[in-house]
């Protein structure tokens, strides 16, 4: 990246923290809250929610942090939301957008890094910061209300489309719910340098998510070495471990996987799944051989009729907590299912 022309005289750091936040902080805790027309132990809740530290008596606000106050408290005064719903979307945002600042840096670090190996740095890691930032920003903001407003119309669809077609409730529909790790991962990870590892799982985070996503389904969550992912009926989801396990098992560069699939009523909450399905997907997963896609008995009654997989029943297995498993693996049906009978 090519960095704009240096400031006459390199930034400080309160600048660059201008410069993100978009103004100075010049509030205290009681005063943004008497200009949000909240008392300060609301004016907590919602910075806690949001994955901050508590403050003291210092100036930490800026105005953005009070209009955002205002906005919230608007919402809850006209009755869009109340108090709890608020907090909670909150606390959301505030875990999707700490995940995403983090990567961010990360990112940030890295353009800076190469930039001064390659010479075109400027000798100081603070004054690039800031020139990258002041680039970048703008276009950061711009791409992620871009990317929420088409997020959000595919999720309002999705829903749209569960009401219309099943009339069940939105957020407790039935969905398969699939978990994917590679095996030995940790094994593996000894033998790796940071950067490896770092490597390693980048490319298998790549890679899951454009199976995933390309196939139809949702990635609820990835967690270094396995990914959680959703479908809104169990072929889609069937089909997404089986080319997981192409993909992710013909590759070179990354361990074999092994996935679990299981299917049932799921309650939606914060961006997660949780429900039995859920818990017995992670099961099968454990449960599951190198390269290969194990379901529970739902999922493979659903998937006895699509002439694409062959599924073989295993032994029933006593799983702790969720009592005796009946477990099939499911693969791509390589030849032509034979013809009905005359």
């Amino acid at each position: 990246m090519t960095l704009p022309p240096e400031p006459p005289r390199r930034p400080t750091a309160d600048e660059l923290e201008r410069l993100l936040l978009g103004a100075s902080r010049r509030y205290t805790r009681e005063q943004i809250a008497e200009g949000a027309g909240l008392s300060v132990d609301e004016v907590t809740r919602y910075w806690r929610a949001l994955g901050f530290p508590d403050v003291g008596e210092e100036q930490a606000f800026t105005v953005w942090d009070m209009e955002a106050l205002r906005g919230v408290t608007e919402l809850v005064e006209d009755e869009v939301v109340d108090e709890a719903t608020a907090v909670q979307m909150v606390r959301a945002l505030g875990r999707m957008t700490g995940r995403l600042a983090e990567w961010h840096v990360e990112t940030l670090a890295e353009i800076i890094e190469a930039n001064e190996a390659g010479g075109r740095g400027t000798g100081s890691r603070l004054t690039s910061a800031y020139l990258v930032a002041q680039k970048l920003l703008p276009e950061f903001e711009r791409l992620l209300i871009y990317a929420w407003r088409r997020k959000l119309a595919a999720s309002v669809n999705r829903l749209v489309a569960i009401g219309r077609i099943g009339e069940a409730p939105l957020l407790a529909a039935p969905a398969s719910v699939g978990f994917a790790d590679l095996v030995s991962f940790t094994r593996l990870s000894r033998g790796l340098s940071v950067d490896e590892l770092g490597q390693l799982v980048e490319q298998f985070e790549a890679t899951t998510n454009d199976v995933i996503f390309g196939t139809g389904g949702r990635v609820i969550k990835t967690l270094g070495d396995e990914v959680v992912f959703t479908a809104d009926d169990p072929e889609t989801a069937a089909l997404i471990g089986c080319r997981l396990v192409e993909e992710i098992g013909e590759d070179d560069d990354l361990p074999d996987i092994r996935v679990g699939i299981a299917t049932g009523p799921v309650i939606a909450r914060l961006g997660d799944v949780f429900g039995t399905p859920t818990n017995l997907a992670a099961r099968l997963t454990a449960l599951a051989e190198r390269n290969t896609v194990l379901v529970d008995d739902l999922t493979a009654k659903e998937l006895a009729d699509v002439p694409a997989f062959l599924l073989r029943a295993l032994p029933p297995t006593t799983v702790r907590g969720l009592g005796t498993v009946n477990a099939f693996t499911v693969s791509p049906r390589r030849e032509p299912p034979p013809p009905p009978p005359a």
